[in-house]
């Protein structure tokens, strides 16, 4: 648009951003919902343990616990979206977690407002996704890792290019 002499100023409308989020997030859920019917699979929603060889304990919102059996176990951890199912995050010891202050990944899905400084502890894949997004809308962000590299898990030649770009966006 510059090279045709249009100006364009975006402007960043974050409930409208949120609501965006929450509805492709309903849409896939709606999608996946489809396909397990069409394929006449079972969805159990809980939290699952594997207690055996083809046996699967699971835990409902409401509490109440159901044993199932089944030739094959497919492990969906999908995301920590919904707390009814999850476990509190690890914290630091010593540093409590705050709202709107020290939070996890699923509070940085939340925030109100575009954070002026953020700092990501550990340089695992969601923090460092979830710190690209705020630094590409305006956040400072840094990020401390303990170990000598990013996304330790991941090829270290995928993670060297993977911070080369994360440093051409601003994240230190």
């Amino acid at each position: 648009f510059a090279k045709i002499g249009i100006e364009v100023k975006p402007k960043l409308n974050l409930p409208q951003m949120h609501k965006a989020r929450d509805e492709s997030v309903g849409q896939l859920t709606k999608g996946i919902e489809f396909l397990f019917r069409k394929y006449k699979a079972d969805w159990i929603k809980g939290r699952g343990k594997i207690v055996g060889k083809g046996k699967v304990e699971v835990t409902a919102a409401d509490g109440a616990v159901q044993t199932l059996d089944a030739k094959n176990i497919v492990i969906a951890s999908g995301s920590r979206g919904s707390a009814q199912y999850s476990d509190q995050p690890t914290s630091l010891p010593g540093v409590a977690f705050e709202e709107g202050k020290v939070i996890d990944s699923t509070g940085a899905l939340f925030l109100p407002a575009v954070p002026k400084k953020l700092i990501v502890v550990g340089a695992g894949i969601i923090g460092l996704e979830l710190g690209s997004v705020w630094r590409r809308l305006g956040a400072e962000v840094t990020v401390v890792e303990f170990l000598d590299r990013i996304t330790p898990g991941m090829d270290t030649e995928v993670a060297t290019t993977f911070q080369r770009t994360l440093t051409k966006q601003g994240m230190t």
